[in-house]
């Protein structure tokens, strides 16, 4: 299921292998239970009986990842993936997470629902309250796929160095310097990756975690329904702090994604601008209508 072409779920085919699992991580991690591709992402993750797997690109980036959600405490307003730790004997030292370069995360029950920006904006709170006191992490810097970069250069960290068309489309976001809000960890793809389940408090799950404002997160999400919905409603996001110069990130984020896929995983170029094109009418609208609320 394609949930956002803003996204890494809006890649071809083939621009990611979907191979998988080998049959040493099934059996370490899922006792040899037989694994199905799951739908949606960029089509890596299989589950086996109630563990997701995912190769991992990046064995320290899994390691983090882990370890950070391990350690979390439960609260009853979002539920959250807990890793699989790595049986023994396969361990070897203590503390391993991968068989493999596959690494296992607990399935939680749930499916998207997109258009319940309220609730995954309520979510976002929640599960970031628990990462505010945790440190950054130098494997965040260092990432070089394509929503790392496009990410750098939404904040003024990296060059743009795109066709005329997106800068166009970037400067008016880019104008002024983002605003002094504290940085945290924070999962900042919420939209398609906050599933619900009757009973039980919302899902978030596929995290991959970045140093910025919280704020941002949610501002992320206003921007996702610009695919979602045809009728803008800012209410959700009403008590969002800095709410306009963080939607000037987001916006800036999703647009640069579009190159950097075209880019890295061969996107089509047309398709890759008109989306581009669609987020950042989406966000003026979003600015104009917030503008004059003030």
């Amino acid at each position: 299921m394609t949930l956002c072409p803003f996204t890494g779920s809006h890649l071809s085919a083939d621009a990611h292998s979907s191979l998988p699992p080998s049959s040493k991580a099934l059996a370490g991690f899922a006792g040899g239970q037989p694994a199905k591709l799951l739908a949606g992402g960029i089509g890596v993750a299989w589950r086996a009986g109630d563990i997701v797997l995912k190769p991992s690109a990046n064995s320290l980036e899994a390691q983090f990842l882990a370890e950070t959600h391990a350690g979390l405490r439960d609260v009853p307003d979002c539920r959250f993936q807990r890793p699989v730790p790595v049986p023994p004997p396969l361990s070897g030292p203590p503390g391993g997470w991968e068989i493999d370069r596959w690494a296992a995360w607990h399935w939680i029950e749930g499916e998207p629902a997109p258009d319940r920006a309220r609730e995954i904006v309520l979510a976002s709170r929640a599960y970031h309250d628990l990462l505010t006191p945790l440190p950054n992490n130098a494997i965040i810097a260092s990432r070089t796929d394509p929503w790392a970069r496009a990410d750098r250069v939404a904040w003024g960290e990296a060059q743009a160095d795109y066709p005329a068309d997106y800068l166009a489309l970037l400067a008016p976001l880019l104008a002024d310097p983002p605003p002094p809000l504290t940085r945290q960890l924070v999962h900042a793809d919420l939209t398609g990756n906050v599933v619900f389940s009757r009973g039980l408090a919302p899902g978030i799950i596929d995290p991959t975690l970045y140093w910025r404002p919280a704020a941002f997160a949610e501002a992320v999400v206003l921007v996702d329904q610009g695919w979602f919905t045809s009728t803008l409603d800012l209410t959700p996001f009403s008590d969002t702090p800095a709410f306009a110069p963080m939607l000037r990130r987001a916006a800036a984020r999703r647009i640069a994604e579009q190159p950097e896929q075209v880019a890295a995983h061969g996107k089509n170029a047309i398709e890759a601008l008109t989306t581009a094109r669609r987020i950042a009418n989406w966000a003026e609208v979003a600015l104009t209508r917030l503008g004059s609320a003030n």
